[in-house]
């Protein structure tokens, strides 16, 4: 007798091939080569990060500009920790709290401010945070920057080690993204977005709600810092600027801000775009600044939300017929 999945066809389907991927993706540093398993590992970062975007940005609703600040605090404190002698799991965490603490710093202020202001609240801690990075020399090295001490698993080189330590790391922000998604917190973030006057009303407090998910986008994103400094071996201010903070606009506006997988899809276009604009310098940002406008205009809710588009528009026909018949 065959064997039987429970649920239907299309659940075992898709349980199947999630397997399939799972084993592709483990067993990935013994299918290519090093430059592509460093640029899926920039895609597994960069995805990471993201995931604190869906936090701030598509479930809260709030625009925050700061992500690429917040990973520069987490690769500066994991580089500086690890260097004083710090297990670098115990630096990671450490990292992701100090930037969590950043990340409620900027938010208090921001809690009071919306839109237009509140964008330019938290771009000016992201420039602020670039003076930072230059002027705390004994830390981050200042414009010369820094050396980071590589990672290396038991039994595992270089590239697999810093493959699988982003594999990890993003597999867990993902379920945990998605487990928060699903559970209060997700209601709280979407209720103070889409109706933060009754919010109250409700029980739930617009500011304290702000406040978490803040932390939790910043606490994420100087998680991601980590694994950034492990992708880059060298650090230095202006890798933190407003080049990056673009990449991230266009990873979360392409992707899709309000989908847990729309930073990986997101982050596949921006790590594919810098390896093959490398050569055009500063006019990357005019190709960027393109796509993102072109992104805003035709597919406001990204690529992940193409399949559902594409489903509603195989129904439309039915329904003049279904309408025509009672």
């Amino acid at each position: 007798m065959p064997p039987t999945f429970p649920g239907s066809p299309r659940r075992a389907a898709g349980w199947a091939a999630a397997l399939a991927g799972g084993l592709v993706l483990l067993a990935l540093p013994g299918l290519v080569n090093p430059y592509l398993l460093f640029q899926a590992c920039l895609v597994m970062v960069t995805a990471t990060a993201g995931l604190g975007l869906v936090l701030i940005m598509g479930w809260s609703g709030q625009i925050a500009l700061a992500q690429a600040g917040f990973l520069g605090v987490g690769a500066y404190t994991t580089t500086y920790l690890v260097a004083q002698g710090w297990p670098w799991p115990l630096a990671t965490v450490t990292a992701g709290l100090v930037a969590a603490l950043a990340g409620v710093l900027i938010g208090l202020p921001a809690t009071r401010l919306r839109g237009f202001y509140l964008a330019i609240a938290t771009l000016a801690f992201a420039e602020l945070m670039i003076r930072v990075f230059v002027e705390a020399v004994p830390v981050t090295g200042g414009i010369a920057g820094v050396a980071v001490e590589a990672v290396v698993l038991p039994g595992i080189d270089v590239d697999g080690s810093r493959w699988y330590l982003c594999l990890a790391v993003a597999a867990v922000t993902t379920v945990a993204v998605v487990r928060a998604g699903r559970a209060g917190l997700g209601r709280r973030l979407r209720v103070v977005r889409d109706a933060e006057i009754a919010a109250p009303s409700l029980g739930i407090s617009p500011m304290r709600t702000k406040l978490l998910a803040f932390a939790l986008s910043a606490f994420i994103g100087g998680v991601a810092g980590a694994l950034y400094a492990q992708c880059l071996s060298y650090l230095t201010p202006e890798i933190f600027d407003m080049g990056l903070l673009i990449e991230f606009l266009v990873l979360a506006f392409l992707g899709g801000v309000g989908y847990v997988v729309g930073p990986f899809l997101g982050a596949i276009v921006v790590v594919v775009l810098r390896d093959l604009l490398q050569d055009l310098g500063s006019w990357q940002r005019l190709v960027y600044g393109l796509i993102l406008a072109l992104a805003i205009a035709f597919l406001p809710r990204g690529l992940a939300s193409l399949p559902a588009r594409l489903r509603d528009r195989r129904r439309a026909p039915e329904r003049p017929v279904t309408a025509a018949a009672s």
